[in-house]
């Protein structure tokens, strides 16, 4: 199969030759081994934080790590000496929604939030003036486009225009302050995340304006802890219609399939998600939800997965790894599609040995082969039987019944 066609068929249940690969670790992986192609929206040449008044001592935050053509243009506090060497130093940075970061200088990570940038309700509409993005601004696609138009011509292009609305809302309202606005100011937090809404449909249809041709769309927003959700189920479902509810109708009338990348630990959110029409999640801790309480929803959604990034890729050996395919599959996949592979975008962050990545891959090449797998296998007995004091196990594989 073509990757556009491999993707589609796990999507929709219709039998892939294999399973797909989302693989976006470097511009050699993207470009020859992942099956899905990145359409994702890179900093519009026109920001350029630190000119307005109270950004002095702020620095462009590029959560992308791949973008090298960006120029900021440094104001002239940054000649300041306390400045010297600011790209390796820890510092705090402003993105394009005004949301302040922590930047550790180490290249560790891509930083977290540090501190609200939105504190006050009453500011609302002067911030969004000031710092949302202009979803019309095509420099942000344009390289993209070319590149999806090049090398991903035959690959699954997937929109990426931003982080999602509860990722943006809550960085900047302050966490704290984002979870006590669901009871306190449900109405002000409804309207802020429709609003990010809105620009996120916008980016979409701007991309598409420009020739971008996406075949899906990507949502990057944690729902949950180690433990669970951040809100109730109702409480999400309410809160949520209006925002996650039209932005996932938008994506499916611009015939756009939906994947959403969420952590935490988020079953019993799941339900509500179908109900709102998603039509894959990623997952990057697979054991952090739990096979156990994902296999309900086997056959409904398509699940992408890394090997669990939390234990098994990190400290696990690379045969456990390769392994750990199996147990996906057989948990999370059906016989005709379902599930994917996805490798960590950023493996150096978490420390990812080497030989562990080769085992992901070599589990893939050696149990998603659907050509390979005996209809028996899906007969399997299951194990729930996951963790020895708390550590992550990888179980051995069963006998095949015959």
């Amino acid at each position: 199969m073509k990757p556009i066609e491999r993707v589609k068929a796990a999507l929709h249940f219709s039998v892939p030759d294999r399973i797909p690969i989302i693989d976006f670790s470097s511009l050699t992986s993207v470009f020859f081994k992942s099956d899905v192609y990145p359409l994702i929206a890179l900093p519009s040449k026109h920001w350029q934080p630190g000119w307005n008044e109270g950004e002095e001592g702020l620095f462009p935050h590029i959560t992308v790590d791949l973008v090298r053509g960006y120029k900021w243009r440094e104001p002239e506090w940054v000649k300041d000496p306390k400045y010297r060497n600011w790209q390796t130093r820890k510092r705090e940075e402003i993105d394009e929604w005004g949301c302040i970061w922590t930047n550790l200088g180490d290249n560790s990570s891509m930083g977290h939030p540090s501190r609200p940038s939105l504190p006050d309700w009453p500011k609302l509409d002067e911030y969004m003036d000031r710092y949302f993005p202009n979803p019309d601004d095509k420099s942000r696609f344009s390289l993209n486009v070319l590149g999806g138009n090049t090398f991903g011509r035959r690959k699954y292009r997937i929109a990426i225009p931003s982080f999602g609305p509860v990722v943006i809302a809550s960085n900047m309202r302050g966490f704290n302050n984002f979870l006590i606005d669901h009871k306190k100011n449900p109405e002000k937090i409804k309207y802020l995340l429709e609003q990010i809404t809105e620009v996120l449909i916008k980016m979409t249809k701007t991309l598409i304006k420009m020739g971008g041709k996406p075949h899906g769309f990507w949502l990057t927003d944690d729902l949950g802890t180690q433990t669970g959700p951040f809100f109730a189920p109702e409480l999400f479902r309410d809160i949520y219609k209006s925002s996650y509810g039209e932005l996932i109708a938008s994506m499916h009338d611009l015939k756009l399939d939906f994947h959403h990348h969420c952590c935490g630990k988020i079953n019993k959110l799941i339900p509500v998600l179908i109900d709102f029409g998603i039509d894959a999640i990623e997952l990057d801790s697979p054991r952090m939800t739990g096979y156990p309480d994902l296999r309900p929803f086997r056959g409904k959604i398509m699940f992408w997965c890394c090997v669990n990034i939390q234990s098994i890729y990190i400290r696990g050996t690379p045969e456990e790894c390769k392994r750990e395919v199996w147990h996906m599959m057989r948990n999370l996949a059906m016989p005709n599609g379902g599930f994917g592979a996805y490798f960590y975008p950023t493996p150096w962050h978490i420390q990812v040995p080497k030989g562990n990545i080769a085992g992901f891959k070599q589990g893939i090449k050696k149990y998603g082969d659907y050509s390979k797998i005996p209809p028996q296998f899906w007969k399997t007995p299951i194990t729930d039987e996951w963790k020895v004091d708390g550590l992550d196990i990888v179980p051995s594989i069963p006998q095949i019944l015959p």
